[in-house]
């Protein structure tokens, strides 16, 4: 009697401390980017970064078919023929992108003050305030009906003082990084799931 209820209060522990089966995971959206514009610096900064963040991110996966060598209007007017098909395949995703990165605008802000070298000669020297703003624009079209959906506009920020006569990095380049990590966060939202 007594090994019954043993046996028995045994199995009940070993199946209360079986781990449940994981819960099937949800496959992510995926995005692929067709075509992009832009100066091919700045236009390397945003989709590394959007690349990264969205990665981060986790909620969508992203690939450029940028070498494919597929147009996104061919692709829109047609996500039934031949050559959508064989782009689908080859580039598996629900949303098609197109990223149009506009010239960032500049402003450059000089301040002059006068100094004194650690040896005592009086230098005249000059700070410059910096502000970039980078517009971007991102078409998304649903890849099975080649229907587009709402446009993303972002506008990439970046502020910081130099000292005139530094060489630094393209402010450009920051104000596009801060575009796509903008993008990136709005971007789940708008993918069809």
């Amino acid at each position: 009697m007594r090994a019954r209820r043993l046996a028995s209060l045994l199995a009940l522990l070993s199946f209360a401390s079986t781990p449940s089966a994981p819960a099937a995971e949800k496959p992510k959206p995926a995005v692929v980017l067709v075509e992009a514009e832009g100066r091919d610096e700045e236009l390397s900064a945003f989709v590394a970064r959007l690349e990264s963040e969205l990665s981060d991110g986790g909620k969508v996966r992203f690939s450029d078919a940028r070498l494919s060598g597929a147009d996104l209007g061919t692709l829109a007017a047609e996500p039934e023929g031949a050559a959508a098909r064989a782009f689908r395949t080859e580039w598996p995703g629900e949303t098609w992108l197109a990223v149009t990165l506009s010239p960032c605008r500049v402003e450059v802000s000089r301040m002059t003050y006068n100094d004194k070298t650690s040896e005592g000669y009086a230098v005249q020297r000059v700070v410059e305030n910096v502000r970039v703003d980078c517009p971007v624009s991102l078409r998304l079209l649903d890849a099975a009906t080649g229907r587009e959906g709402k446009p993303l506009e972002v506008t990439g920020t970046a502020s910081y003082r130099r000292n005139d006569g530094e060489e630094e990095e393209s402010s450009e380049l920051e104000g596009t990084r801060d575009a796509a990590r903008k993008a990136a966060k709005k971007l789940p939202g708008l993918v069809k799931r």
